[in-house]
C-alpha cells in the first residue's frame, strides 16, 4: 500500500515500532503471570478445601 503523498512524513521509525511491540510483549507477559497466579490460588484453594472436606469425613 502506498501513500499518495511521496513527502508524508507520517512514517514511523523501525526502532520506535521494535520498542512499542517490545513494550506491548512485556505487559502482556506481566498481566498473564498475575492472571495464572490468581487463578492457580484459587484452584489450590478448591483443591485443599474439597480435600480437607473429604479428609473430615473419614
Amino acid at each position: 500500500m502506498t501513500s499518495t503523498n511521496p513527502k508524508s512524513k507520517d512514517l514511523i521509525d523501525k526502532d520506535v515500532v521494535n520498542e512499542m511491540i517490545e513494550n506491548a510483549i512485556r505487559r502482556h507477559n506481566r498481566r498473564s503471570t498475575i492472571i495464572s497466579a490468581i487463578l492457580g490460588w484459587i484452584l489450590i484453594g478448591g483443591y485443599s478445601f474439597g480435600l480437607f472436606h473429604v479428609v473430615q469425613n473419614i
